[in-house]
């Protein structure tokens, strides 16, 4: 009888781990680790699709932090504390400030995404085109001296964009990455406090944040930005694995894209 009981509450337990292991509430699923090939697979179906990536399609627990116009003196404490909460993010970095920081791409690289934010973060569209060319050739080069391979993500200074820069990114095999939630780091008077409230309100499954390295009051918003991260069961990736793991529907119901209010 004994042995019995015994047997039947093992096997109670094991049936219940093993329907709440993979069914269970998002915060608790094993999480999936991205593997490099279906981020490369991935990224190729994005730059097929031709369009800017605004966001994906809200159905895991994945969001995507994104940083422009860096590297810069803060962007090592960035990266540490990234480590120290297990996230990933992207990085958008100006060509011409590679220089300045030349190891810090590879070391943006481990935890993340690097893309390419043009050689002098000039106003594209208003250049012609073989200036628009070089911006983003430039860039291109100087990564891959930097890092061994060259980007496979842009995004446009200012988010000015045409067709002209279209073409120009496709051509180069660059997948366009815009933003559905911004940190507003970049406005008059902005606070560390200000940066974290405008991330945390808009933290939602699928969103891609838009944040700048080069500011301290930024990076001094990052221990509460992950911290609500984790509280939420999100998960921080950078746009590799958001593309994997929540790709974007045909229709990206998200703010800043065409077509919606």
């Amino acid at each position: 009888m004994r042995v019995a009981l015994c047997l039947l509450v093992t096997t109670l337990v094991a049936v219940q781990l093993a329907a709440a292991s993979p069914e269970g509430p998002l915060p608790y699923r094993r999480p999936h680790i991205v593997l490099q090939w279906e981020q490369n697979r991935a990224l190729t179906l994005a730059l097929r699709r031709g369009e800017p990536i605004y966001c994906g399609s809200g159905r895991s627990n994945a969001v995507a932090l994104t940083f422009d116009d860096g590297p810069g003196p803060y962007t090592e404490r960035l990266l540490d504390l990234l480590r120290r909460a297990g996230a990933h993010a992207t990085f958008f970095v100006i060509g011409n400030r590679l220089q300045y920081w030349p190891e810090t791409p590879h070391a943006e690289s481990q935890v993340g995404a690097v893309g390419n934010h043009s050689w002098s973060h000039a106003r594209l569209t208003e250049m012609p085109t073989w200036l628009v060319w070089a911006e983003l050739l430039r860039t291109q080069y100087q990564t891959l001296q930097e890092i061994g391979w060259k980007p496979r993500l842009f995004r446009p200074p200012y988010e000015l964009h045409n067709k002209a820069t279209d073409r120009i990114a496709r051509s180069l095999g660059l997948v366009q990455v815009l933003w559905s939630a911004t940190s507003g780091d970049d406005l008059r008077h902005p606070t560390k406090r200000s940066v974290a409230r405008n991330v945390i309100r808009e933290l939602r499954p699928g969103a891609i944040v838009l944040m700048h390295d080069i500011h301290p009051w930024t990076v001094a918003a990052m221990p509460a930005i992950l911290a609500a991260i984790r509280a939420r069961g999100l998960r921080a990736v950078s746009i590799p694995e958001l593309l994997v793991l929540d790709p974007p529907g045909p229709h990206q119901h998200c703010a800043f894209a065409p077509g919606l209010d």
